[in-house]
């Protein structure tokens, strides 16, 4: 079962004008149980469950305030860490017309420092990330160097504008105060002189957005002082210690938020206290909640922040830094009109699964919103001031047929301004003047923001129907001109082809020529080398041999014929011939047969 306690009872009931207005987890607490409360006078009380722990002086204390006169010497005496005595209204009002009373604070990233008299630190930032813990925001614990020590700088702001910083552990009894914080680039106004809300979001380095009640916000960086000086400070606390200040600000930028719609007198001016809450999902997004409704902010350069810090090629050349400006996005009006009720949002709070907002209006009323956790698609979502893309300012036709037309027309028909969800209070009826200047509010939305829109893509999407038809004639003449070209390529290379086969006949015949040109012309050449006579001579003997053996040949092949011929007459005449044998023979084989 949950329990709740009541932070030092004995205190506000002795104290009745005092009073708590900002509460934060310690992300060194060991048990999670660690807050830091500041209160109106001027100082921070650290409490464990309900036991208090310290109390840390941030500014004059109103009960050195007597009247109209105030303690304007600075001496370093220590810091009071007892009970502080009984205020009175017109003391902290005082201290609050003068500005200087502490109206928020906020922890960035911690540090190790060498040594307790040593302002030599090393931070370790690139080691340290947010967490929930509590409610709040918690950082992952640096590592300790031998001898060191770590320290949580506290950021302070003050009404009047100016920041300060308190260095403290959790166990510190007697932190460092240093300020205020030089806020680079000077203005008149310091950056506002009725400032009244502070975040740190845990960018690299870390980003203080400090807000006014005028409806500005202005996004600094908070960066290391090289050489911190020693400045001559007048404090209406004598007793209040300042140590020279080790970091200073870099604004940035400054985004001006509605504070309800604009009404028909937009004359009138609206003022509230505003208050910040860091979006824990997305480290470039922070809400903005008032009496006149919510507010997203995106911050865009904390993106290029870290692609900066991931760099590792050239850093001694310069980056394009900041080179697109935060959106401010508002969510939920609960002011209509400047003369109309406020249905003040009392609460707000952030959910994380899923990833929503959920907001307690005056009215009872109760708003759950879901958010886009996706950081890619709010980084994405980009609209030059004005509400114009910048592809609309280039007209050639390239590039308009080379871009995709649904995302021509998405660009043009986006809103460079949000229409909020509208949540008055239902208890007071708006009067009839009141609706009808709602009313003509909203007609003139329409027609300056929505309707010339639509105009701009009805002419986009004639001017792309012509030029589609332009090009659809175009197209056609060139497909009957590339036909007729077609055909005379095809008659070119035919008569190509038959003089290339004449040109390839002339040419074997020419090359015939030139090669028995310079066979005869190297056969006499009046002197030549050893081997060259030599292969001469050989073919010489060759030849000679060659022709005496044709020679030999057609002798043989004569005698052969002429044998043939003789043969032939010899066959003939022998088959001719009658075989008669002599009167002496046949008388000799006639007395031989007789005598048998």
């Amino acid at each position: 079962m949950g329990c709740s306690y009541n932070l030092d009872e004995h205190l506000f009931n002795e104290n009745a004008n005092l009073e708590i207005l900002q509460i934060r987890w310690h992300p060194a607490s060991p048990t999670d149980s660690h807050i830091l409360a500041l209160l109106s006078d001027n100082s921070i009380r650290v409490y464990d469950v309900d036991a208090l722990r310290h109390v840390w002086r941030v500014g004059p204390s109103p009960s050195l305030v007597n009247g109209g006169a105030v303690a304007t010497t600075s001496t370093k005496a220590p810091l009071s860490t007892s009970s502080p005595t009984t205020r009175s209204t017109a003391k902290l009002a005082y201290l609050s017309s003068l500005g200087d009373t502490a109206v928020d604070f906020d922890i960035a990233p911690p540090r190790v420092v060498s040594g307790e008299a040593d302002l030599t630190t090393t931070t370790t930032l690139e080691d340290t990330s947010y967490s929930t813990t509590g409610g709040g925001h918690s950082f992952a614990q640096p590592k300790k160097s031998k001898g060191g020590k770590i320290e949580w700088p506290i950021v302070i702001l003050r009404g009047d504008g100016n920041v300060y910083i308190l260095c403290a552990g959790i166990d510190t009894d007697r932190p460092k105060l240093q300020g205020p914080i030089s806020i680079l680039p000077q203005v008149d106004d310091n950056y506002g002189l009725d400032s009244c809300s502070l975040v740190v979001v845990p960018s690299l380095p870390p980003t203080i957005i400090i807000a006014e009640s005028s409806g500005k916000t202005h996004h600094a960086l908070l960066l290391e002082e090289e050489s911190p000086a020693e400045r001559s400070l007048t404090e209406l606390d004598s007793s209040l210690v300042l140590y020279p200040c080790e970091w200073y600000l870099q604004v940035l930028e400054t985004v001006e938020l509605e504070l309800g719609l604009a009404g028909v007198d937009e004359a009138r001016t609206y003022s509230c206290p505003i208050h910040l809450k860091r979006d824990l999902l997305n480290e470039s997004r922070y809400f903005a909640y008032h009496n006149a409704g919510l507010h997203a902010v995106t911050m865009d350069f904390t993106r290029q922040l870290v692609h900066f810090v991931e760099n590792d090629d050239d850093l001694n050349e310069k980056y394009p830094l900041f080179n697109s400006q935060s959106r401010a996005e508002y969510v939920v009006c609960t002011k209509a009109l400047p003369n109309s009720s406020t249905n003040s949002v009392l609460g707000f709070a952030l959910l994380s699964s899923p990833p929503g907002i959920l907001l307690q209006l005056a009215s009872g009323q109760v708003v759950t919103l879901d958010l886009i956790s996706d950081h890619s698609k709010i980084r994405d979502w980009s609209v030059t001031p004005g509400g114009k893309s910048s592809l609309a300012t280039d007209s050639t036709l390239k590039k308009m047929m080379k871009d995709s037309f649904q995302d021509r027309i998405q660009t043009i028909l986006k809103s460079g301004t949000t229409q909020p969800i509208l949540k008055l209070d239902q208890t007071a009826e708006p009067t009839p003047q009141e609706s009808f200047e709602l009313l003509t509010q909203a007609t003139k939305m329409l027609r300056e923001h929505y309707f010339v829109k639509h105009e701009k893509a009805r002419q986009e999407i004639e001017r792309r129907v012509h030029v589609l038809k332009l090009l659809k004639q175009q197209q056609l003449s060139e497909i009957d001109q590339l036909q007729q070209e077609k055909q005379q390529i095809r008659d070119t290379a035919e008569r190509l082809a038959e003089n290339y086969e004449d040109i390839c006949d002339k040419q074997s015949a020419l090359f015939k020529r030139a090669q028995e040109v310079v066979r005869l012309a190297t056969l006499r050449l009046p002197k030549g080398s050893f081997s060259e006579n030599k292969f001469a001579d050989m073919i010489e003997k060759i030849g000679s041999a060659t022709r005496q053996l044709e020679r030999n040949v057609d002798q043989a092949k004569q005698k052969i014929t002429a044998q043939q011929v003789q043969v032939e007459q010899k066959q003939k005449a022998q088959k001719e011939r009658i075989v008669a044998l002599p009167t002496k023979q046949e008388d000799i084989i006639k007395q031989i047969i007789g005598e048998m």
